[in-house]
């Protein structure tokens, strides 16, 4: 009964995982699918701007309707920004910031430039906010028996604990000196 239990959690695991790529799938082609959209419509918009130069030019023009299709080039360009954004996130990709190549997000370096994709920004999570401690620095969450940070490296302070009344070390206590004993000079 135990192998039908275990069989029966195992399928319905393929079957959420084969759901949710589905869904991944389908929201992908519906990006892209405004992805060309909005690309066409943009290109449209590049005409009309030309032409619209071209009236200027030659003195015939109204610089106000070159301005109106210049905020709407603008606006276009960031909403294929949006989507090329969400497409990515969905992939689990992203993009290097030097040459434009997409690369898994666990990449480090870009394998067309060759330079160094940007760190990740610190993930926060909040397993209990009484007990918790943030770096000063990057703010990414620690535990107290952690001397450095795991995200930036930054070192913590080690804090001496509320009334430590042990007796002092070594290095505290000062040697007693005989009178009686005189002293050695070094020549």
């Amino acid at each position: 009964m135990e192998f039908f239990n275990d069989l029966s959690k195992r399928f319905s695991s393929v079957a959420k995982s084969v759901t949710e790529k589905t869904k991944d799938s389908v929201e992908v082609t519906r990006i892209a699918s405004d992805l060309r959209i909005q690309k066409n419509a943009l290109e449209q918009l590049y005409t009309e701007l030309g032409k619209a130069c071209y009236a200027l030019r030659m003195g015939e023009g109204d610089s106000e309707q070159a301005e109106q299709l210049f905020g709407r080039i603008q606006r276009g360009r960031a909403r294929i920004d949006e989507l090329i954004a969400q497409r990515d996130a969905i992939r689990d990709v992203r993009r290097c910031p030097s040459c434009g190549a997409v690369m898994p997000r666990e990449a480090r370096y870009c394998s067309s430039c060759g330079k160094r994709m940007p760190e990740d920004d610190p993930k926060i999570t909040l397993d209990d906010p009484a007990d918790c401690d943030y770096c000063p620095d990057c703010g990414a969450q620690r535990s107290p028996s952690e001397r450095f940070c795991t995200v930036c490296g930054r070192p913590f302070e080690a804090a001496a604990p509320a009334g430590d009344t042990s007796a002092p070390g070594p290095a505290d206590e000062t040697p007693e000196i005989n009178p009686e004993e005189p002293e050695e000079t070094v020549e």
